[in-house]
């Protein structure tokens, strides 16, 4: 059994033992003219229309509608062909890539392997997902629909890097255009129509795209952006919206107690965390970092932040994940005091928290009264979405709250988080660290999925040591949706698959 295999029955094993119970209320009354466009509700605007140009969901949500990519997850986890339409593995470093002919992008002009390794090289070049292709050492056109991947050494979770968002296949004549992604242009199922920042994007079906199974279903998504979580679930209830991804936990038995609402829940692998930035004092110090992970009540975070609708996060992994082990910290402010008092910090100090969003405000208050309990007077800073990921970027922080969520391969959560290279990326804590980048190339390289277990047990136990993170939580994926709207699928990363979405 090969690797991907096995990757995709482990992980279907556990999330199938975890699986909840989906609850909706009555279908609505038929109407005479069936509604042909779908509004999604977006917690705050997505950063950028370039997929190479971002790392966040709400921008995802949009790239994975305009944009296709070699691969892609099904709901279940498993990596499927979305361009490709063959490949082999000659070797070890080698992957060879057919992608289907005749695909076409939005423009009329046809899609080219000459289009997928200029996108290939402008991913490892783009500063917010060169991460994903790091282990890439070239791309080669083989004929007009083949290409070749040569990576540096054996790298296990190769197919699984080609189904992220940064790895999305652009025009290589629209980009050396000059545009900017200001209209961009893509192959996907639905086509660019505008962007108003901070209010909506609106695209439209795609009549021609190539993959008639997964057509657009709705003439036009809209995705409206309202930062407020119970106006997300009021917009829901007067029909202003038809989805809200992400629910406010609060408002969960509101949808459930409405006949004309629906409510789906499935287990997540999104792993929310409060990071230190370790390049800054008193982060700098170990047993201060340690001091936190012992200090912050993560209970009173599930059940005041959350509504119970989550179980506390043990590791910088996911329960599901392979390489998952139960962490040591259990909450502990007398244990955190004598941690401080040994740092030099007897009396605390003062710090700020940074972080975005209404949910994640909640978090950094039941943080603020745990850290107080030891001394530590923590000042909450709120930034809106796109101004809190650039200064995250920059490395401006001492503290944040934030969530990951990646594919089942532990790499994609691991290498972009710890491995060195990654600093002004997706490395928040801004660790650089030679024998954690050496553990990191150490799984990767090897093929063998219970030797990879063992490393990735033990880099674990050396990441949870060191302390960068306070892994908080793993919270259910909770959307809420109008009981007609059909094609609502939820996926371990939450909704999937929006092209999907009709009445």
């Amino acid at each position: 059994m090969d690797y991907k295999k096995k990757m995709t029955m482990l992980f279907a094993l556990v999330l199938m033992s975890l699986t909840l119970p989906v609850y909706a209320g009555g279908a609505q009354e038929e109407t005479e003219m069936v509604k042909d466009e779908v509004v999604v509700a977006l917690s705050a605007d997505i950063t950028s229309l370039d997929p190479q140009g971002h790392n966040d969901t709400k921008s995802e949500m949009v790239s994975f509608l305009l944009f296709n990519r070699l691969f892609r997850l099904n709901t279940d986890f498993e990596v499927v062909p979305d361009l490709a339409e063959s490949w082999e593995q000659p070797s070890d470093t080698e992957w060879v890539i057919k992608i289907k002919e005749g695909v076409k992008f939005h423009d009329g002009s046809e899609m080219t392997a000459e289009d997928v390794k200029f996108s290939m090289d402008r991913s490892k070049e783009a500063p917010k997902v060169q991460q994903v292709l790091s282990e890439v050492a070239s791309i080669e056109v083989v004929d007009k629909y083949t290409v070749k991947f040569t990576t540096n050494s054996a790298f296990a979770p190769f197919l699984y890097t080609l189904v992220h968002a940064g790895t999305s296949v652009v025009p290589k004549a629209y980009v050396e255009s000059g545009d900017e992604f200001a209209k961009p242009i893509g192959s996907g199922p639905y086509t660019f129509v505008e962007w108003i920042s901070g209010d909506q994007v609106v695209l439209k079906k795609n009549e021609a795209y190539f993959d008639k199974n997964n057509m657009g279903q709705s003439s036009t998504i809209t995705f409206k952006v309202i930062p407020e979580g119970t106006s997300r679930t009021i917009a829901l209830e007067t029909g202003e919206v038809d989805v809200v991804p992400e629910l406010p936990t609060i408002d969960m038995n509101v949808v459930k107690d409405n006949s004309d609402l629906a409510l789906y829940e499935k287990p997540s692998t999104r792993v929310d965390f409060f990071a230190m930035n370790t390049e800054k004092a008193p982060f700098d110090n170990v047993k201060v970092r340690q001091a936190l992970n012992y200090a912050i009540d993560k209970d009173a975070i599930i059940t005041v932040a959350i509504d119970g609708a989550g179980v506390k996060a043990e590791s910088v992994l996911a329960p599901s994940f392979l390489g998952y082990k139960a962490g040591p910290y259990s909450y502990n402010p007398a244990k955190a005091k004598e941690l401080l008092a040994a740092a030099g910090y007897p009396d605390g100090f003062e710090m700020e928290i940074m972080t975005s969003g209404d949910d994640r405000k909640k978090i950094a208050e039941v943080i603020q009264a745990s850290l107080m309990e030891v001394g530590i007077k923590a000042s909450i800073k709120m930034l809106e979405w796109g101004t809190f990921i650039d200064s995250v970027l920059r490395g401006d922080e001492e503290t944040l709250i934030l969530g990951w969520t990646s594919n089942p391969d532990p790499d994609a959560t691991l290498t972009p988080h710890w491995f060195s290279g990654n600093i002004g990326g997706m490395n928040f804590a801004r660790v650089n660290d030679p024998e954690m980048d050496r553990m990191l190339k150490e799984g990767r390289e090897e093929l063998d999925l219970g030797k990879r277990e063992v490393i990735y047990n033990k880099l674990h136990t050396y990441i949870m040591d060191k302390a960068p993170w306070v892994p908080l939580f793993v919270k259910n994926n909770i959307v809420g949706a109008n009981a007609a709207l059909k094609g609502v699928e939820l996926s371990p990363q939450g909704l999937w698959n929006l092209e999907k979405l009709h009445y």
